[in-house]
């Protein structure tokens, strides 16, 4: 077998299990929401949908909107760090698709490779991309962590006056800072070289030939950042705004459905649930976001029944949606289908680009 033969075999099977993924992210999904209407009354779950005021409902629109033009600066601002300047209305074309993709996944891509192909195809700069795109994920972790810490500690010294268990409130805090310790291990993975070979040499028998070489170069473009104290304190004050943006967004559903929940409870349980919807398991966070909504805010909020619960994050992921169909349309207007970025990784055309050094 030829090596271009060889590579399209390799190619074709990365393809099957993109599609074997997609298919299985869209199963889980899906059998979440059914799991969960089959627990719920639909007569009351629907009139929580249909009964939401619409000028609240137009703020959260606005609100979200505002969050991804923020998160669009975030990110500017890693790239330009890495020699990759782009225009603010392009960078925020490829800020919308990504979010788009988010939401759908078509082709099973996620935002973060859509934005990293895009801004490899302006720049040819893929490893600096890379680096850029996951630091600004890193961070917008780091700002959800930061805003829920604060909230757990409360709520979990004021459980007696909130009416919460007191190991519910210990519990919250305590995967808080589960998280945080996870966070920050990866932060000292970024900025030190002994933990990076640490872990380069754990992963290395596991390396396919050539990958050792793409790591170190990612790893090269990441370590940029540790001589970037500035800019990336800069980064963390826009990213708060960002995700405080994103939290204040499930208040004002909240608000639209008539609901009065204390808003500390959002700024704890939001960034938790955020944390499993950035888990790989389901289509947008589909289904996770419900239930783990329903679990948290039935627990701490009296009165608080399931189907508003469910309501209360279903809106929030039909919010997301319809802000990121903008992306959807830019996507659409460049002629570019989904399935090629797929085909170009398939034919060895992306993978050689990235393998350049720029």
């Amino acid at each position: 077998m030829s090596g271009r033969s060889a590579w399209k075999g390799v190619g074709g099977l990365k393809v099957w299990k993109h599609l074997q993924t997609r298919y299985a992210r869209i199963a889980i999904s899906a059998g979440l929401i059914v799991f969960l209407l089959t627990r719920l009354n639909l007569a009351r779950t629907l009139h929580a949908m249909v009964s939401a005021r619409w000028d609240w409902l137009a703020v959260s629109l606005v609100t979200f909107a505002l969050s991804l033009v923020l998160g669009n600066v975030q990110w500017m601002m890693l790239l330009a760090r890495q020699g990759i300047a782009l225009r603010f209305t392009r960078a925020l074309s490829f800020y919308f698709v990504g979010a788009f993709f988010n939401n759908f996944l078509p082709a099973n891509l996620g935002g973060d490779v859509v934005r990293v192909y895009d801004v490899y195809r302006d720049s040819s700069k893929p490893d600096q991309a890379i680096a850029a795109t996951a630091t600004d994920r890193l961070f917008g972790m780091i700002a959800l962590a930061l805003l829920a810490v604060p909230a757990g500690a409360l709520v979990a010294l004021r459980y007696q006056k909130l009416g919460l268990e007191r190991d519910f409130g210990l519990a919250s805090l305590g995967l808080v800072l589960a998280f945080v310790a996870i966070l920050t291990l990866a932060c000292l993975v970024l900025f030190s070289r002994k933990l990076a070979r640490l872990l380069r040499n754990l992963l290395r028998p596991f390396m396919i030939r050539g990958l050792h070489d793409r790591f170190k170069r990612i790893y090269e473009a990441f370590h940029l950042y540790s001589r970037a104290g500035g800019t990336l304190l800069a980064v963390l004050a826009v990213s708060l705004v960002v995700q405080a943006l994103r939290t204040v967004v499930h208040y004002e559903i909240a608000k639209a459905m008539g609901l009065d929940i204390p808003v500390i409870y959002f700024f704890l349980f939001v960034p938790v649930i955020a944390i499993f919807i950035a888990l790989p398991i389901s289509i947008g966070g589909l289904g996770v976001r419900e239930g783990l909504g329903i679990f948290f805010f039935c627990k701490a909020v009296p009165g608080l029944t399931s189907e508003q619960a469910f309501t209360m994050g279903f809106l929030a992921y039909v919010v997301g949606v319809a802000v990121s169909l903008a992306g959807g349309a830019i996507y659409l207007a460049r002629g570019l289908a989904p399935a090629q970025i797929e085909r170009e990784f398939q034919s060895g055309r992306l993978e050689d680009g990235v393998g350049r050094q720029s």
